[in-house]
């Protein structure tokens, strides 16, 4: 069977500066998030909390996911998490800058927090307006100590934004749940908002970003009883390499509820290497008791399969069409780059 192809189904290009992290709880969010990456990097291929706790350029962004791994698409999430840092942690223009250089290779899913009701409308009509692929939206804000968040089945609040998503022709966002990340609570983060959103807008595709994390049992029946429900496994995935018997139980239940067909790849680049998590999945196998083996046409849904259906992509026509461009002619030319090329080159 030939190379499956690959779209990671959500990465950032981050932007931990110092000028862009605002105050105690933007500096507890960089080390939370930097927390992971000493767990999911081979020693060998570690480098400073320093290097990594920066703004990432676009371009050393997509070289080292493209370049460096085995990905033939990436789904790239713009973050509008305003209470941490000044331009949300992953700038949408960035983002949008991606999508129109790299059309054939990049789905864009802008962000919106509706816990700054103003704001959030401003940005889902310049999302819109700039052609994104989805929307990203996230649930909560920290607002000294006290966690402020809103919930997908809000009919004041959440309803007309996905009436106006639709309107627009876009059938797809992604909610952030199941990992709270920094002292926010546990609550905000919750899928029993998902159902009734599911149920009244049928033509809209939600993925809960983080599935398995926590939330394991609720996610698993949205998963079977709604079929526009998905669980997309950003920073899930990466119990592959960090405690192997947790993803199996996670994709045991998912795989037994949902099926094949509901569940969404993410390396969660850039905290991870993308190859790292690559070659980790592509090493784990379910043990002989599960019920439903990880055979080359479930993990070729998983891993680009889903996505690609989702967005009305026809995986071996986007193939051809990306078989000359500059990443595919590179690696076909010399092999992959060694993990963080992009990275060290940026930096000398």
């Amino acid at each position: 069977m030939e190379r499956p192809f690959v779209i990671d189904g959500v990465c950032h290009p981050y932007n931990f500066s110092l000028s862009n992290t605002r105050g105690r709880f933007g500096q507890m969010f960089s080390e939370s998030l930097y927390s992971y990456f000493p767990y999911v990097n081979p020693p060998d291929i570690q480098f400073s909390k320093e290097a990594w706790l920066r703004e990432w350029q676009p371009e050393e962004f997509i070289e080292t996911i493209l370049l460096e791994s085995h990905t033939d698409m990436i789904c790239v999430h713009s973050l509008p998490i305003y209470d941490a840092y000044e331009d949300g942690l992953v700038a949408h223009e960035k983002c949008a800058q991606l999508k129109r250089d790299y059309p054939d290779r990049v789905l864009w899913y802008g962000g919106v927090n509706l816990c700054w009701p103003e704001r959030a409308e401003r940005d889902l009509a310049a999302h819109l307006d700039a052609g994104c692929d989805g929307i990203k939206f996230y649930p909560a804000r920290y607002d000294e100590g006290r966690t402020r968040y809103w919930r997908m089945d809000d009919e004041a609040l959440a309803f007309p934004m996905f009436e106006r998503i639709l309107a627009a022709g876009v059938h797809n966002v992604a909610i952030h749940k199941a990992l709270p990340l920094g002292p926010v609570s546990v609550d905000s983060m919750r899928v029993d908002d998902i159902s009734t959103a599911a149920n009244v807008f049928p033509d809209l595709n939600i993925q809960i970003v983080h599935a398995g994390f926590m939330f394991v049992d609720e996610t698993k029946f949205l998963i079977a009883n709604h079929p526009n429900v998905y669980a997309t496994l950003e920073a899930s995935t990466l119990f592959c390499i960090l405690h192997q018997p947790t993803l199996t139980r996670m994709l045991d239940e998912f795989l037994i509820y949902g099926g094949p067909e509901k569940l969404i790849y993410a390396s969660a680049a850039v905290n991870p290497h993308p190859r790292v998590v690559l070659e980790s999945f592509a090493n784990f196998e379910l043990p002989p008791e599960s019920p439903i083996p990880l055979t080359d046409e479930v993990r070729a849904a998983f891993l680009g399969g889903n996505l690609a259906r989702l967005h009305g992509i026809n995986i071996e026509e986007r193939r051809l069409r990306l078989a000359d461009d500059r990443f595919a002619q590179q690696v076909d030319a010399s092999g992959l780059r060694a993990h963080w090329t992009a990275v060290h080159g940026a930096r000398t």
